[in-house]
């Protein structure tokens, strides 16, 4: 299962192609290599070490590694002319570039190749913001802009790899449907069956076998980018490594009975020889997909507490492979890992971890029970933002009642930034309930509603609602207040013990309806304002539009909104007057 011996010819010529495409800053573009040299398995840099250093107009220069490349064809999915070697850079700088490509071995060199890159308008790589390290924002090298992360997980298309269309044209509805809807995140894992290039077919060490995933995922970065999306890239998933919880131990390649070099899934971390693959695997990796600009983040793993590997085991392991990937990662992407249902564990602490994570499915009122949960990280890591990046109302899937779900997903939505988050909540279930039951309009609500906020110059607060059937969460600061007001009534627990109710009754036919009362006189007081004149700007976010418009003045630093009637949820602004609704 391991990579042939080292075969092939030495190279004797080297050369770079200048780019196809015109060069603009945060923009990534791709070189042809040519040599003479073949490689038994060029993925291999013991056999062929090719890497190409970009010097900058200031001098700067940035090695990174070149990778082989197969292209296909979108419409058949059969390779497409011949493979051979690739660069791919993203300039961070206008002005002249020189390339150059080396062999390591024998000490082979190029000529220089200068290209000249222009400025374009792209916000730059995500950044933990400046003003308040809690939260994201883009960063072109000379100035940062706010970043809040909406959207969803979209881990991989039921479909496998190769069936003609099937993947790529699920990854570009999502991906489409996410960005009409303001959404500008989507969480991807390299999975074994969908963009992994590592697996029990390919064995180790060697990805010919899997140039088609590596492709297609090179194809859902680009859609995404065409798109406004930024991926969080999963890197390894517990069901690799597991015995138990989605179990797949038996076909991994690592594994022993399969020709790899481990007995227990365990010693992934521990045992050099794997240690040293999956380094391999990083470098490919990061070869071909660091120059993405729109890579939000790596994560190691998902849910590593569903392994074997102990706490213990995996820091000293993180710490290793974070200084691998940062050797071929000019561009310094962040860098996180994930556990199931949360986890207050020392590793966020880890400084080669940019940021927090939690996955919740435990049916729980994300308006109760996100501003509790947070504090937990926020003790553990306190200047690091906290992504709820899985979230649903259970890990076995939606079912009925489907009111359910979908006051769930919303709620999840919603209650995230305002219990503090820097994301809103990150839904599991796209193929089977976000997508086939068309509930992507709902991020637009909030997308509309934050447009243009700064939610790191805010804090969260509790506002007092004038009604015991209703609740209210505000981010605020001196000058401004957003408030999220909701019913006790429209709760995912409270809709499930209604239709509980209705099946005991046997009233639970297909014409049941989950009732929620109307609420006529609710008012929110906001506390914590500056003395002025205001304006109130009312938001629907069932409805994604704006309501009414209401002079309000604020007085001994508060202020008391009387709400319009609602059954659900409303949004609400309160802006000083003569400032835009929207910054």
């Amino acid at each position: 299962m391991f990579a042939a011996a080292q075969t092939g010819t030495a190279p004797t010529k080297l050369s770079l192609t200048a780019p196809t495409a015109a060069a603009r800053t945060f923009e990534p573009l791709d070189m042809a290599l040519t040599t003479d040299g073949t490689f038994a398995n060029p993925y291999d840099p013991a056999q062929a070490q090719l890497d190409v250093s970009f010097t900058s107009p200031a001098g700067k220069t940035m090695t990174v590694p070149a990778f082989w490349y197969q292209d296909f064809d979108r419409a058949t999915l059969k390779p497409k002319g011949t493979a051979g070697w690739r660069v791919r850079f993203t300039p961070t700088s206008v002005g002249k570039w020189t390339a150059s490509a080396a062999f390591t071995k024998p000490g082979l060199k190029s000529a220089p190749l200068t290209f000249n890159v222009a400025a374009s308008d792209s916000p730059g790589f995500v950044r933990i913001d400046k003003q308040n390290p809690r939260y994201f924002a883009h960063d072109n090298g000379k100035t940062q802009q706010f970043y809040f992360p909406i959207g969803l997980n979209l881990g991989w298309a039921s479909e496998q790899p190769g069936t003609i269309g099937s993947t790529l044209d699920s990854y570009e509805r999502w991906l489409t449907q996410l960005s009409k809807n303001g959404g500008t995140i989507a969480r991807v894992w390299m999975a074994d069956w969908g963009f992994g290039v590592e697996g029990k077919d390919t064995g180790l060490g060697n990805y010919g076998g899997r140039q088609l995933q590596a492709w297609m995922l090179e194809q859902m970065f680009e859609m995404a980018r065409e798109r406004g999306v930024n991926i969080e890239l999963v890197l390894l998933y517990h069901g690799a490594f597991s015995t138990t919880v989605n179990p797949e131990w038996a076909s991994n390649p690592y594994n022993a009975a399969n020709g790899g070099p481990l007995k227990l899934p365990g010693d992934f971390v521990t045992n050099p020889q794997a240690r040293d693959l999956f380094k391999r695997r990083l470098r490919y990796i990061a070869a071909r997909y660091a120059a993405q600009p729109n890579l939000f983040a790596w994560e190691w793993w998902n849910e590593v507490n569903w392994t074997p590997i102990s706490d213990g085991d995996l820091k000293p392991w993180i710490k290793e492979m974070t200084g691998v990937l940062k050797s071929y990662d000019p561009y310094n992407h962040l860098i996180s890992s994930s556990y199931a249902y949360g986890g207050t564990s020392d590793l966020w602490k880890l400084p080669e971890i940019d940021f927090s994570q939690q996955h919740d499915y435990a049916g729980r009122d994300p308006l109760v029970w996100g501003r509790r949960d947070i504090e937990s990280f926020i003790e553990t890591a306190p200047n690091k933002p906290v992504l709820l990046a899985e979230v649903g109302y259970s890990a076995n899937g939606t079912g009925e009642p489907l009111i359910r779900d979908e006051i769930h997903f919303h709620n999840a939505i919603w209650a995230a930034p305002f219990a503090g988050y820097a994301s809103s909540g990150m839904y599991w279930w796209w193929d089977t309930f976000v997508d086939p039951q068309n509930q992507w309009p709902q991020y637009k609500g909030l997308a509309d509603f934050l447009k243009g906020e700064n939610l790191g110059l805010m804090t969260g607060q509790d506002a007092e609602v004038g009604t015991p059937d209703a609740a209210a969460l505000t981010l605020q600061s001196k000058t401004r207040a957003l408030i999220w007001l909701r019913s006790s009534t429209y709760d995912a627990g409270e809709a499930n013990a209604a239709y509980s109710k209705a099946l005991i009754a046997q009233k639970a036919g297909p014409d049941w309806k989950y009732d929620m009362p109307i609420r006529y006189k609710a008012t929110v007081k906001v506390d914590g304002l500056s003395d002025g004149a205001y304006t109130a700007y009312w938001y629907a976010p069932q409805k994604n539009v704006w309501l009414s418009v209401i002079p309000v003045a604020v007085k001994g630093g508060s202020v008391t909104l009387n709400a319009p009637s609602f059954d659900k949820d409303l949004a609400v602004k309160i802006v000083p007057v003569g400032e835009p609704r929207t910054p």
